[in-house]
């Protein structure tokens, strides 16, 4: 995922365009912004999410990063998740009803 992972500043821009929707869009995130709250934007491609997240980071001087995804990209592989989980059975070659198991699970993330 490190490939698809872009770190940038962002900074604000004299000539974005924004209009009445954007200007609400702008000032309602930021609210959510300053009571500490995460602001995720969603919808279809093209339609300015990304934009807006930079003119936002711009506004409070935070950076930002950018994470390209497709359908395949799961909250689990953004935060890390329990995998890796082993089961392993050993029978006794010389005592047929000795059957010892061992299971693990480990995290990563």
């Amino acid at each position: 995922m490190e490939k698809d992972t872009l770190s940038l500043v962002a900074e604000p821009k004299e000539d974005f365009v924004e209009t009445s929707y954007i200007a609400d869009l702008t000032e309602r995130a930021m609210s959510y912004l300053k009571a500490g709250f995460p602001v995720h934007f969603r919808g279809p491609a093209g339609t300015g999410k990304s934009t807006l997240a930079k003119h936002l980071a711009g506004k409070i001087g935070r950076p930002i990063t950018l994470i390209h995804g497709d359908e395949e990209m799961t909250t689990s592989k953004l935060v890390g998740a329990e995998s890796g989980y082993k089961m392993r059975k050993v029978r006794d070659n010389f005592i047929s009803t000795v059957l010892k198991e061992e299971e693990s699970m480990t995290k990563q993330w």
